[in-house]
């Protein structure tokens, strides 16, 4: 189906679930980034953590502590984000280049992983070995992965140049949906585990919603795959580093962007900004399983902050 699809069959059914309306603005943001140096990717960068430059991703493991996703490896800490050291990760890794870490609710021993050059990978002993699990995806530059909290069996990819990919095996085969969000450089993927209006008007069954974040602003497709929706209330023209959701607390998500961080409560209608975080890039947030009011935040150059209030306030920890 095409593209437009979905605000059409919207418009029929009279079902206001499309992005907009009321959103609450931020006070002027005054630029604090870090002063650094240049990187072989061309831009710039200070390594705060010894050997990971440019931080895409960051989870909570199954023991509390914290693994970390960047240009240069794989990292842990066990303290809360003050100190990290590089995972000697085993395995079929044709790479060494993280941009995404997606850990299932079931056992958090299980990680799925995608990078640069990387594919899909997947651990089941906490990130140590890793096995090759991209089975009928074409391409191995992975920008976005995704899981349904709800059904862990249920992950999505994004694919440079090839498209969206979704898994309904775990991971053991996967099969193309669309081309994604039409060429705006999808950044970050995040599923939201929420029944909408659309959900009940149509009788699906895998109901929810999955979110790109892009160059160009923040996407929302519907588990039809029949179309994608742009957010022009809040991110038009902003780019979208990094999304965080936990399917307990239905509706509410976090997003990266240079400026600093923005929350949900209500699956995207509405964003607020969240003023007790430093406005510089945030390019990974995690949010605790066991306790969602507790969030680490990563930014791009791999300062770590800490919040125990769902983003209220922040403390910087390394």
């Amino acid at each position: 189906m095409k593209k437009l699809l979905i605000p059409a069959i919207l418009a029929a059914l009279g079902v206001g679930y499309l992005w907009g309306g009321g959103w609450q603005s931020s006070d002027n943001i005054t630029d604090t980034t870090l002063e650094r140096a240049p990187t072989a990717h061309g831009e710039s960068q200070e390594a705060i953590i010894p050997g990971a430059q440019h931080i895409h991703a960051i989870a909570y493991d199954g023991e509390d502590n914290l693994l970390l996703g960047a240009h240069g490896g794989l990292f842990k800490s066990v303290d809360g984000g003050k100190n990290w050291q590089r995972v000697q990760t085993k395995g079929d890794l044709a790479a060494d280049d993280w941009m995404s870490l997606v850990f299932d609710p079931r056992d958090r021993r299980i990680i799925f992983a995608g990078g640069h050059d990387l594919g899909v990978v997947k651990s089941v002993d906490g990130g140590v070995t890793w096995t090759r699990s991209d089975q009928g995806i074409k391409g191995t530059d992975i920008h976005g992965l995704a899981i349904n909290q709800r059904n862990p069996d249920f992950l999505f990819a994004y694919a440079v140049g090839s498209g969206i990919f979704k898994s309904e095996d775990g991971g053991s085969s996967w099969r193309r949906m669309d081309d994604g969000p039409e060429n705006p450089g999808v950044r970050t993927l995040e599923y939201m585990a929420v029944q909408t209006s659309m959900d009940r008007s149509m009788g699906w069954d895998t109901w929810g919603l999955l979110f790109a974040g892009t160059a160009d602003g923040l996407f929302q497709s519907f588990s039809c795959f029949c179309g994608w929706t742009k957010n022009t209330a809040v991110f038009d023209n902003t780019t979208l580093y990094s999304l965080a959701t936990l399917h307990q607390d239905a509706g509410a998500m976090y997003a990266g962007t240079k400026e600093g961080m923005w929350r949900t409560l209500d699956a995207g209608k509405t964003w607020e900004k969240l003023k007790g975080i430093e406005p510089i890039k945030i390019t990974a947030i995690a949010i605790q399983p066991k306790n969602s009011q507790e969030l680490t935040a990563a930014s791009e150059e791999g300062a770590i902050y800490r919040s125990g209030d769902s983003g209220v306030s922040w403390q910087r920890v390394n």
